[in-house]
């Protein structure tokens, strides 16, 4: 069996844009693409992958190189590639951010610790809660269902020419609001309660003026804060969960069928 130079070139270009979209997927996706895990095994992944998924998909036309329309296919497939990565880290961007509000709460605001992957400082309690999402993602087979996501995107939306669908990524960025909503929800629970806490500490110190609450206010805070996280981890499971259901149909949305 022979190639002609017109199959070839085929070949490569669909290999090519194949390991463009899952690149985009490695690079913003949590836990696959985090940055604990060396540029060289998120590279060697992302070759498995594409060696894995290329061949079961159709083959596209070959475009010229370099042109305008290459470089068109090129970015499609990087937007769609980052779009899928960017829906699932923002489910943890949530995350983190109930630890920072929990960590005012507390009076643990202070306490920071550099985050070399998300490349900010991050509160104790974020950093707490952002660990136990990643077990939880693995737990939940998260990972597994992300590869399956990404073979099954090639599937429901070809690597082919067209466009990126506006109203896909206006769906996309409605989607970002969920830092603040997603956030607010799993740490409404131990704000209330240490509300209520520093609400009695208010209390105390009309009825007892002598009492020197910033000696005492803070130790009983931060063990009240501490003895509510704990409490509340189940809840933090569930809401977590609910993030990742909202996130895997919103990306069934950002490839369905055109």
């Amino acid at each position: 069996m022979t190639l002609t130079d017109a199959e070839l070139l085929s070949w490569v270009q669909h290999y090519f844009w194949t390991f463009t979209r899952i690149g985009g997927v490695l690079m913003t996706a949590p836990v696959l693409g985090s940055m604990h895990a060396s540029r060289r095994v998120r590279l060697m992944l992302g070759l498995a992958l594409t060696v894995v998924i290329a061949p079961l998909t159709p083959v596209v036309a070959a475009t010229t190189l370099f042109s305008a329309a290459w470089y068109l296919m090129t970015l499609q497939q990087f937007v769609i590639g980052v779009a899928i990565g960017f829906v699932l880290m923002l489910a943890f961007e949530a995350v983190v951010m109930a630890g920072e509000i929990i960590s005012y709460g507390m009076g643990l605001s202070f306490a920071q610790l550099a985050d070399p992957v998300r490349g900010v400082s991050t509160p104790v309690v974020g950093n707490f809660l952002l660990i136990l999402a990643t077990l939880l993602f693995l737990s939940m087979n998260g990972h597994l269902i992300l590869i399956e996501t990404l073979a099954n995107s090639f599937i429901t939306m070809p690597i082919q020419e067209g466009g990126v669908d506006l109203h896909r990524l206006s769906a996309l960025l409605e989607w970002s609001g969920v830092i603040f909503s997603g956030g607010l929800k799993i740490a409404l629970p131990v704000m209330t309660a240490l509300l209520l806490v520093n609400l009695a500490f208010g209390v105390l110190s009309r009825a007892t003026p002598s009492i020197n609450l910033q000696s005492v206010g803070f130790p009983i805070s931060l063990f009240a804060g501490v003895m509510l996280l704990v409490y509340c981890l189940p809840g933090l499971q569930v809401a977590f969960a609910g993030l990742l259901d909202e996130s895997w149909k919103l990306i069934a949305v950002l490839v369905a069928p055109r």
